[in-house]
């Protein structure tokens, strides 16, 4: 076995999926960092001398439709981000496939977008996704058939 060929998998793996994640917070900002989570504006008060916890209620009765709003754009648009995702690492599985490439190559490609897969669902798993679903049904599949059927070159090393 040849340990540099180990090494540049691991590098290709270990840069495609903060690539992937990356990219997905870049080309789908919203709801990313500060903007993750619905700010209430009600729980300032508290802080004030003047503090009435009657009040605070009343404000959060108040906002309860925004805030499940919010959560239900919220949810709509990470469902999309998942999906692309999930079709990223479907692309790189395909171009496994199709494209002769070295077999560090392959090999960090593969494990990397199953990871990300991986990752992905466990992250997005409250978006429900319809599209992200059937992706990562074709991915299981797709994974099935390059496990069975190219098991002996999928991670050749060559010399």
């Amino acid at each position: 076995m040849n340990w540099t060929k180990i090494v540049f998998s691991l590098v290709v793996l270990l840069l495609y999926i903060p690539m992937v994640f990356m990219g997905a917070n870049v080309f789908f900002p919203k709801y990313t960092g500060d903007h993750s989570y619905y700010e209430s504006k009600c729980y300032g008060p508290r802080l004030s001398p003047e503090y009435n916890e009657t009040e605070v209620q009343k404000c959060a009765e108040d906002e309860k439709d925004e805030r499940e709003k919010f959560e239900d754009d919220k949810q709509a648009y990470e469902s999309w981000k998942y999906f692309t995702i999930t079709l990223f690492n479907l692309i790189a599985l395909l171009f496994v496939i199709f494209i002769p490439l070295e077999g560090s190559i392959v090999a960090g490609i593969f494990l990397g977008s199953i990871i990300t897969t991986f990752f992905a669902t466990w992250i997005y798993f409250d978006t429900k996704s319809k599209f992200g679903f059937a992706t990562i049904v074709l991915i299981f599949l797709l994974v099935i058939y390059l496990i069975n059927k190219k098991k002996d070159t999928l991670f050749k090393f060559k010399n």
